[in-house]
């Protein structure tokens, strides 16, 4: 009987253990579009875990959202409406470093939304990075540059790099319900060029850092943002030769600058791969 016993319990432990396969899409774009698109933020107040929201996230936990709650038509107390528990805009950056955690609408077709997006030319694909892991096996995807560090020591040149790359790294975990439970580290570190460091004119790294847990269905879509690229222009045009005169040279010349601030969206769907 206990060789029995033993056989089972092998049997039942000695199981392939499922795979995950994780699809990235970064994606530069206007600060309107996630709101056009339907994505709900959680920023702040409170949330409970048996209050549902039109979003396919769960939180399991304690939790911080604001929204627009709406009342049902003939029904007594603050009963809220179907559509309207969860219905935020894109907020203002709630924490320091500006990221946001949301969801896309479960029935919205993501990909129809964004091959519009770039034929009306309001934004563009970056990339799809897509990545297999085991189950509770992290899945790292990187996307970026390596800045060379150089230092002198004892007459001896050194050269090192420094990653300044967007870092999308994910730990899957499937649940009895084929949900997806996803640890969530996003890291978006650029140079500034426009503040270089040293005789060797290092340019400083920004990091942007945030790390959430959430709750997915199979096949369906997270999204994190705020963060925002902005890139600054100068130019200066002029009549050749009267742009020079001094004193009238501002009737003949024209400077202008010119700044465009855009979003990335980082969306992430999680599908089990069937075994």
């Amino acid at each position: 009987a206990a060789i029995e016993t033993a056989t089972g319990l092998l049997q039942a432990l000695d199981k392939p253990q499922p795979q995950v396969e994780i699809e990235a899409r970064i994606v530069q774009t206007s600060r309107d579009f996630a709101r056009s698109i339907g994505v709900q933020w959680g920023v702040s107040g409170r949330m409970s875990p048996d209050l549902g929201n039109t979003s396919p996230l769960a939180f399991p936990n304690q939790g911080s959202l604001s929204g627009r709650t709406g009342l049902v038509q003939g029904a007594p107390g603050d009963t809220k409406a179907v559509g309207t528990a969860v219905d935020l805009a894109v907020p203002a950056a709630s924490s320091a470093i500006g990221l946001a955690l949301g969801s896309v609408n479960g029935a919205f077709n993501l990909d129809v939304a964004l091959s519009a997006l770039e034929r009306t030319g309001k934004g563009r694909i970056l990339s799809r990075p897509r990545v297999s892991t085991q189950n509770n096996q992290e899945a790292e995807v990187m996307q970026g540059t390596q800045i060379p560090i150089q230092t002198i020591a004892n007459n001896t040149v050194t050269v090192t790099f420094k990653d300044a790359a967007l870092t999308l790294k994910v730990t899957p975990q499937i649940t009895a319900s084929n949900t997806v439970i996803m640890k969530i580290t996003l890291e978006n570190a650029s140079p500034d060029y426009t503040r270089p460091v040293g005789p060797s004119q290092i340019p400083p790294i920004d990091t942007q850092r945030a790390i959430t847990t959430v709750l997915v269905r199979d096949g369906e879509t997270t999204v994190i943002g705020g963060i925002e690229v902005s890139r600054e222009q100068a130019a200066v045009s002029g009549t050749p030769g009267l742009s020079r005169i001094p004193l009238l040279k501002w009737l003949f010349k024209r400077d202008s600058v010119s700044d465009e601030s855009r979003e990335l969206l980082i969306f992430i769907t999680p599908r089990i791969a069937k075994l």
